[in-house]
């Protein structure tokens, strides 16, 4: 009497462990999932042929192929083997080409990352990778394709979406040999020195000594007093430079910060982890400038959600306005660039200690065990430096009509 197999649940595929030696598990009608020492699992199906021997046909990996696409191939195959057609014939290659694996590892590893920096890694694939190599089998992909791909970007002198896209094709080439899709990962045998060195590029940043320039700005007197428009700043542009350099935050966290982040009581702003490009939540204490500041957003933005609206106060105010703001004034920094400004004034006039200043910035230190365990390390000292910081503001902010 033929053995009784029961069919497989979705749970026993997950959760099947790995042995010392390669084992299956039956899921009936010629269909097992292959499960290997390393904990890759493969779909495989077993059948007689022509001939009346066995042969056993491969579908994939798993996760890549679920228990029910699996079955639903199986019983393709038998039909077909009921046809008369050889089977062994069939080629599921499509189902292996480094586009459709990028895109399914892309899937899965964004939903831990900031989003904007997500976008970025999948652009630059479809712009430089996929379609060079991205219809090809995975399988038979060699280090020197991806190179060539790569060179492509050294060339135009991209090094640094070259270094982030190199890393986000060893973490699909990585994903595919845990998923039993290849043996290898190519992209282990490029070094750094197969590239050209780019040269350090540094956001363009304000010495100290003219921070007074950039405060007489921002308070349109001395040099910009009675501004034509082309020198002219809105009020809510800015409000929010005086928020970047007076939390030391990127760009776009001061231009997505809303009401509901600040915490009036405990006097901190608290940007959630979503929204930090280090995907973790980063308190602001407020400072006693930062809260003047918010006290001129209010009446400029009485119902609005965000703390630096646009024009139309239907959104957030545009990234790129500070920038710009400061450009047209013939100031040579960026908005990135304050928090250079800010931090150097910390150490080099106030003399704040360097383990403060790097977590102003929302800098690790240490391992991320450590750093784990150390979420509001240092809060109390960061809250006095942002108080001596504020302070240097609010004094050149009352300097008026000095020259």
């Amino acid at each position: 009497m033929p053995k009784i197999i029961t069919p497989l649940t979705a749970a026993q595929v997950k959760n099947a462990k790995p042995k010392d030696r390669l084992y299956k598990l039956a899921d009936g009608g010629g269909l097992a999932l292959w499960v290997k020492p390393n904990g890759s699992k493969v779909w495989r199906f077993s059948f007689n042929g022509e001939n009346g021997k066995p042969q056993t046909l491969t579908l994939g990996a798993y996760p890549l192929f679920s228990l029910v696409q699996a079955r639903e191939w199986r019983d393709e195959q038998k039909r077909k083997l009921a046809l008369g057609q050889n089977i062994k014939r069939v080629k599921v290659r499509t189902a292996y080409t480094l586009e459709k694996i990028a895109r399914e590892w892309h899937g899965k590893w964004r939903k831990d990352m900031a989003e904007k920096y997500t976008v970025q890694v999948m652009r630059n694939f479809e712009r430089y990778i996929f379609p060079v190599i991205g219809n090809r089998d995975i399988r038979q992909i060699k280090t020197i394709d991806v190179v060539e791909c790569l060179r492509i970007m050294e060339q135009r002198g991209i090094a640094d979406s070259l270094r982030k896209t190199k890393n986000s094709l060893n973490l699909v080439f990585s994903y595919a040999v845990g998923s039993g899709l290849i043996e290898y990962n190519p992209v282990l045998q490029i070094g750094k020195q197969v590239f050209e060195k780019p040269k350090n590029q540094h956001m363009a940043a304000l010495p100290p000594s003219e921070l007074p320039l950039l405060i007489d700005f921002l308070e349109q007197r001395n040099g910009f007093a009675n501004p034509t428009n082309r020198l002219k700043i809105t009020p809510t542009t800015r409000l929010a430079i005086y928020w970047l350099l007076l939390t030391m935050t990127r760009v776009q966290e001061t231009a997505l910060a809303r009401w509901d982040e600040i915490d009036e009581k405990s006097g901190q702003w608290i940007i959630p982890a979503e929204r930090k490009k280090e995907r973790r939540e980063h308190i602001v204490p407020l400072s006693t400038a930062m809260k003047l500041i918010l006290q001129q957003a209010r009446e400029l933005n009485v119902n609005g959600v965000y703390l630096f609206e646009s024009y139309n106060y239907r959104s957030h105010i545009n990234r790129e306005a500070p920038r710009m703001a400061m450009q047209r004034a013939g100031l040579k920094t960026t908005a990135h660039g304050l928090r250079s400004l800010a931090r150097t004034y910390l150490r080099e006039e106030l003399n704040i200690d360097n383990d403060v200043a790097e977590k102003l910035l929302a800098h690790s230190l240490g391992t991320k065990t450590q750093t784990a365990y150390n979420r509001s390390e240092l809060l109390k000292e960061r809250g006095e430096a942002l108080e001596k910081w504020g302070n240097v503001i609010l004094t050149m902010m009352g300097n008026s009509q000095q020259e």
